[in-house]
């Protein structure tokens, strides 16, 4: 007997690269988009694909997806942000699974694709994140940036690949640097003393380019992890900042 299934996805002015995720769920049963007030073309876009477009105010990342979640029709759902493109093997082994083994989730292998460059190496690529899944037992934290997706009962991985095309330019990362490093800071609102931000950061870059093996994904490589350091950077100074403002405010 055929499951059906839904796949939902946040967006916000995605005219670059939607087009690429959806083209590629048109096997769904159902395409629910939550969109924060778009802009661009993204809306047409996805209604072009048959998709059904919901505006909701965005909040944070975690009540979002929640939110998301909640508009779907049917138990079984894919999670997906508008940046990221399923393989043709990883849609062939969805629609061979047999969703009524018992098994409530699913994780899923994600390459990381950077400036056009998909990255063989480093901790972003093979690793594996939980995006299909029953909703009857799975849930979306509140967190206002880095979500997590909670399930109950058992879960299985799966082989075949998504791609999530992170970043197209270095003017696109600094913009959404500053927003995640801002949800971050407002989160977090924590004071961190000046020899932890300087041995962080430093630390960061080490682990990135050496650790992880971005070396080996060239020059791209050499640029993520220079990134991921200053976002290391960012992100403490920002809640220094957060919780400085926050005691003066308070008094």
């Amino acid at each position: 007997m055929k499951t059906n299934i839904s796949i939902c996805i946040i967006a916000f002015n995605e005219e670059k690269i939607i087009a690429k995720c959806l083209e590629k769920v048109t096997w769904a049963d159902e395409i629910i988009v939550v969109d924060s007030g778009s802009t661009d073309a993204t809306v047409s876009i996805c209604e072009s694909f048959g998709a059904k477009v919901i505006y909701h105010k965005f909040e944070n990342f975690g009540l979002q997806k929640q939110f998301a979640l909640s508009q779907t029709k049917n138990d079984w759902v894919l999670s997906l942000d508008a940046d990221e493109v399923l393989s043709d093997a990883l849609i062939l082994e969805i629609k061979n699974l047999n969703l009524t083994s018992g098994c409530n989730g699913y994780l899923i292998p994600r390459t990381h694709v950077f400036l056009n460059k998909v990255f063989k190496h480093g901790s972003e690529s093979n690793k594996h994140i939980l995006r299909f899944f029953n909703k009857k037992y799975g849930k979306f934290t509140s967190n206002k940036v880095h979500e997590n997706l909670i399930i109950e009962g058992n879960t299985s991985k799966l082989k075949s690949d998504f791609l999530h095309y992170s970043y197209f330019s270095v003017a696109q990362y600094i913009e959404k640097l500053n927003k995640y490093t801002s949800l971050y800071a407002e989160e977090k609102n924590k004071k961190f003393p000046i020899l932890m931000i300087i041995i962080k950061t430093k630390f960061e870059f080490f682990k990135k380019y050496i650790l992880d093996r971005n070396f080996l994904n060239g020059k791209a490589g050499l640029y993520w992890s220079f990134f991921s350091a200053y976002y290391m950077f960012t992100k403490l100074v920002k809640s220094n900042e957060h919780h400085n403002n926050s005691l003066y405010t308070s008094k």
